[in-house]
């Protein structure tokens, strides 16, 4: 079981127990199986550039080829920022309180939301719930795992519960009457909605 989410308001902390919201959870899901002549389950794999090595599903998990074809681990890796720097790692804030900053609603719009948890109470400071069911939404670092960048995450409540929403900060374009909005090409976000699953 992962460690808490734990939060600090003016010193006192809280601790929430939490799981992923998946889509599936909310919609269901159908997985496509292709099948082979003999009408067995097909497994994906690829062939490397120079097709020596048959790669199955889960064999890069541990590591990565370079361009000169060596093997390096995953633990070998490190992260490099935009100028090329090494970035520090930071470490997981689960178990670890984080203070909490209250912030408006327009924060939270000022950030994609790549996570939903919704949260259970295990310790709750009264005040911080009181807060919560008044509408007050709060910020706070947030980091699932060891990782180059620390996610912004915000705590908030309504009627069905307390929920983690966790993103990263955008900048938004704005318009105005009469100007003729000019929209960039952008890579796949990620997005699964599958149609059929309806």
């Amino acid at each position: 079981m992962a460690k808490p989410i734990v939060v600090s308001l003016e010193g006192v902390e809280s601790r929430f127990d939490h799981a992923k919201l998946e889509r599936h959870k909310l919609y269901g899901a159908r997985k496509r199986v292709p099948l082979d002549a003999a009408g067995q389950p097909c497994q994906k794999a690829a062939l490397t550039v120079d097709g020596q090595y048959l790669l199955q599903s889960g064999m890069t998990a541990q590591g990565y080829f370079d361009e000169g074809g060596r093997w390096l681990q995953k633990s070998e890796l490190v992260g490099l920022g935009p100028d090329g720097e090494t970035l520090e790692l930071k470490p997981s804030t689960l178990g670890v309180a984080q203070p909490l900053q209250r912030v408006e609603p327009e924060e939270l719009l000022r950030h994609v939301v790549q996570a939903v948890y919704p949260l259970k109470p295990l310790e709750l400071d009264p005040a911080l719930e009181s807060r919560l069911t008044a509408g007050e939404l709060f910020r706070f670092d947030f980091n699932y795992g060891a990782d180059y960048h620390l996610e912004t995450a915000f705590l908030l409540a309504n009627t069905e519960g307390m929920f983690c929403l966790v993103g990263t900060g955008i900048t938004p374009a704005w318009s105005e009457p009469g100007l003729v909005a000019v929209a960039e090409a952008t890579e796949d976000a990620g997005d699964d909605l599958d149609f059929d699953m309806f």
